[in-house]
C-alpha cells in the first residue's frame, strides 16, 4: 500500500507542477520557435536499461536502435525502435517529454516489447497480465549550476502485476552526474528500485554504471559519438560491458 501511495504522490506532484507552471507561464506569450527534427541510428553491442542487460529480455546479441525526435518550445515528441540480431529483443516506444522549467521535466513513454512474437502480438492489449506494453511515467530534475540529475520512473499502465495480480507500480530511482573535457564526456549513474517488481526480486541498488563518450563528428552537421560503458547490478550480481556508436542526422 505504501509504495502505491508514494508512486501516486510523485505522479500527482509532477502533474500538478506541470499545470501550475503552465499557468504561470501564461503571463508572457511563448515565442514560436521552428520545430527541430532529428534522426539517430545507434549500433550497440548489447541493449542495456536500468540494470537489465544481457539475458532473456534483451537477448545476447548486438542491436540496432533508431530514434526520431521532434522538439518544439517546451515539448519533445519521438519514437524509438530497437531490435537485437538474435531476434529476441524487439521494441517500439513512442514518447513525449514536457519541460516544465529549465531544470524540471515530466515524461511518458510506452515501451511495446513483444520480443520474438512481434508480428503476431496484440498492440492494443494493455491488460496488467497479458500486455506487452510497459507504460512508464518519469520525472527528471537537473540542478542548476551543479552537474547532478535526479530521476524517478514508475510503470503506470500495461504489464506489471504483483503477487496478488494488482498493479505493482515497479519503480526506478536514479542519481547521475557527468562532465566534459574537450570532446570527451564522462557520466556516472547510481540507480535502485524501492520494492520488488520488474527490475529486481527485492528492493536495492540495481545499477552502478560508468560511461565514457568521445564526441566525434563526421562533419559540422553530422555528429558521430562513440561510447563505452561498464555496469554492475549488485542485486542480480551481474556485470556488463557495452560499446556502441551513433549517427545523428538533423532533418530540420
Amino acid at each position: 500500500m505504501m509504495k502505491k501511495v508514494l508512486t501516486l504522490i510523485l505522479l500527482l506532484s509532477g502533474i500538478f507542477t506541470f499545470s501550475q507552471q503552465d499557468t504561470l507561464k501564461n503571463l508572457a506569450p511563448i515565442i514560436a520557435n521552428p520545430m527541430k527534427i532529428s534522426l539517430s541510428v545507434t549500433y550497440v553491442t548489447q541493449h542495456y536499461w536500468r540494470g537489465i542487460g544481457r539475458g532473456g529480455l534483451f537477448g545476447k546479441a548486438p542491436s540496432f536502435e533508431t530514434q526520431i525526435t521532434m522538439m518544439k518550445n517546451r515539448w519533445t515528441f519521438g519514437i524509438f525502435a530497437g531490435a537485437s540480431l538474435d531476434n529476441i529483443y524487439k521494441t517500439v516506444m513512442p514518447f513525449v517529454i514536457y519541460k516544465v522549467t529549465p531544470e524540471f521535466s515530466v515524461a511518458l513513454q510506452d515501451m511495446f516489447s513483444p520480443g520474438t512474437n512481434f508480428w503476431n502480438s496484440k498492440p492494443l492489449d494493455f491488460d496488467i497480465i497479458t500486455s506487452k506494453h510497459f507504460v512508464d511515467y518519469y520525472m527528471v530534475y537537473r540542478f542548476k549550476g551543479v552537474p547532478i540529475q535526479l530521476k524517478w520512473a514508475s510503470i503506470v499502465l500495461g504489464k506489471d502485476p504483483n503477487e496478488n495480480g494488482k498493479r505493482n507500480f515497479s519503480s526506478y530511482a536514479e542519481i547521475s552526474s557527468g562532465f566534459k573535457v574537450n570532446k570527451w564526456q564522462f557520466d556516472g549513474y547510481v540507480g535502485g528500485t524501492p520494492w520488488k517488481g520488474l527490475y529486481a526480486q527485492e528492493a536495492g541498488i540495481i545499477n552502478l554504471e560508468a560511461k565514457a563518450q568521445y564526441n566525434f563528428a563526421i562533419s559540422d552537421s553530422l555528429p558521430f559519438p562513440i561510447f563505452v560503458k561498464v555496469a554492475h547490478n549488485p542485486s542480480a550480481k551481474t556485470q556488463h560491458f557495452i560499446a556502441g556508436c551513433t549517427v545523428i542526422l538533423p532533418l530540420k
